[in-house]
């Protein structure tokens, strides 16, 4: 499996027969009518927590380690006399860690926050493992993100949409400001208004794109743990992949750091994390590639023409928080430096 879409089909799959024991027929129940086909269903987010409160209790009722009683309850609500009983204790374990952080009007704001130690999605890691070897894993529950970090990208997702629509509003307009912030990220010296009104169309059109998903009924943000665990992504914020039939957002450590609050509670670079979302939604809908990145400079060049610019996703999220003031000017300078 390589995107959360994978794993999602797969739960969708096997819950359209009986999987779990029958003491666990209500919450089997609930979670069939929570993942639908298309997506998850919010008014049945419950469930979620429901799952969450029998493992919990199951743990209360034990005289030694909780989460190896939870462990052992999944073990027993998977029938492990019966074969693929690995593939029903990963549907358990994989809602365990799925959460609705956010509902706005139409809109949910889920989460898929794995386990750290957890190297691969649950369907290909509990694959093989025995009744006696599945419970240690079972155990395994400190999560890559945590409730702090959930609500941060809800809040980032928050600001981008903001960021897009308003931005949109920008492009639709005429206003000497706008036509400037065009040409700092897109054009050479000199470039014509016929230049400008070309770009300006582009970006618009894509702009809509990216405010509708920010507007979309359901926005997944996901772990993705064998690219975490690689070591190869250390350096990135965030991902999006074309295999993704759902809006999902694969976030990294960087972007965790980037978000992170001060005592006070507030996340200075909120701004930078709002901004990833609009490259990563720029890269799914608009096609755009990493041509260039910030720290490579983004100012138009011969080197880097107006062509390659304008399918350049950092040089649309910049755009997009230069063109609203919402960047620091000291970050934007760096950018087109």
């Amino acid at each position: 499996m390589n995107v959360f879409s994978e794993v999602y089909e797969k739960s969708v799959d096997m819950l359209k027969t009986p999987q779990l024991h029958a003491d666990w027929a209500a919450i089997e129940k609930g979670l069939r009518e929570l993942l639908l086909p298309d997506g998850p269903a919010p008014g049945k987010s419950a469930v979620l927590d429901d799952l969450r409160d029998k493992l919990t209790a199951a743990g209360k009722k034990a005289n030694g380690s909780a989460a190896k009683a939870a462990g052992d309850e999944i073990v027993r609500v998977s029938q492990s006399a019966k074969p693929a009983f690995q593939d029903r204790a990963a549907l358990i374990k994989q809602m365990k860690h799925f959460y609705m952080v956010t509902k706005k009007g139409n809109q949910s704001i889920w989460v898929v926050d794995q386990p750290k130690s957890y190297g691969e999605w649950d369907f290909e890691l509990f694959d093989g493992k025995s009744a006696v070897d599945l419970p240690a894993l079972l155990t395994q529950n400190d999560e890559v993100f945590g409730r702090s970090n959930r609500k941060m990208m809800s809040d980032a997702l928050q600001l981008a949409r903001k960021w897009s629509a308003d931005t949109e509003v920008k492009l639709g307009g005429k206003s000497a400001a706008t036509d400037a912030a065009i040409r700092r990220w897109f054009l050479l010296e000199g470039a014509s208004d016929v230049d400008v009104a070309s770009v300006r169309a582009t970006l618009l059109a894509g702009f809509k794109k990216i405010t509708a998903a920010c507007n979309s009924g359901q926005v997944i943000f996901s772990d993705r743990p064998k690219l975490r665990t690689s070591g190869d992504y250390d350096s990135t914020y965030a991902s999006v992949n074309s295999r993704d039939a759902m809006p999902v957002i694969y976030i990294y450590q960087l972007f965790l750091k980037t978000g992170k609050r001060t005592i006070l509670g507030t996340i200075p670079k909120l701004w930078l994390c709002a901004l990833t979302i609009v490259h990563e939604l720029s890269h799914k809908l608009v096609a755009t590639e990493d041509k260039r990145y910030d720290d490579d400079g983004l100012k138009p060049s011969t080197s880097f023409p107006p062509a390659m610019a304008l399918v350049n996703a950092d040089s649309w999220a910049y755009f997009c928080g230069d063109v609203l003031g919402a960047v620091p000017k000291a970050a934007v300078k760096a950018a087109l430096s």
